[in-house]
């Protein structure tokens, strides 16, 4: 029992890094639909999916991009809160980084992100990471 209230008492403290630690963990463990769910429930949490696509763990951003396809579908709008951070990860030296913020980018499909996404393919070096980025603009509205 008494893992178990450590557990539920962090569940209810939506700050700080050791939630953050939390939910990332129960994603790389597969609770893909819990945290789905906690989503669609807490929009204010959005800003950690970002965070997702630092992590090493590549089940964390496999989820992250799951999260992204299942909320646009249920609301589209809470997503583009996200879109400045995602804009800004297109600055990483992380090539896998700044793909997967452009891939993101490309699913959110807002339009406020092609400015940024023409800046970021004048300066890209990688040629995958080119031909995302030209896939993502022509995908936006």
């Amino acid at each position: 029992g008494e893992i178990m209230n450590e557990n539920s008492k962090g569940f209810n403290n939506w700050e700080g890094e050791a939630f953050e630690k939390m939910l990332f963990d129960y994603l790389d463990s597969g609770y893909l639909e819990n945290i789905i769910t906690f989503f669609e429930h807490e929009p204010d949490q959005l800003f950690l999916i970002p965070k997702m696509f630092s992590d090493e763990r590549l089940r964390l951003k496999l989820g992250a991009f799951a999260i992204l396809e299942e909320l646009k579908h249920k609301n589209q709008e809470t997503l583009k809160t996200i879109v400045p951070s995602l804009i800004m990860l297109l600055d990483s030296p992380d090539k896998n980084i700044r793909g997967d913020a452009v891939y993101a980018l490309e699913i959110i499909g807002d339009a406020s992100a092609k400015s940024a996404l023409l800046e970021a393919l004048n300066k890209e070096q990688d040629t995958q990471i080119r031909e995302f980025i030209e896939d993502a603009i022509r995908s936006l509205p």
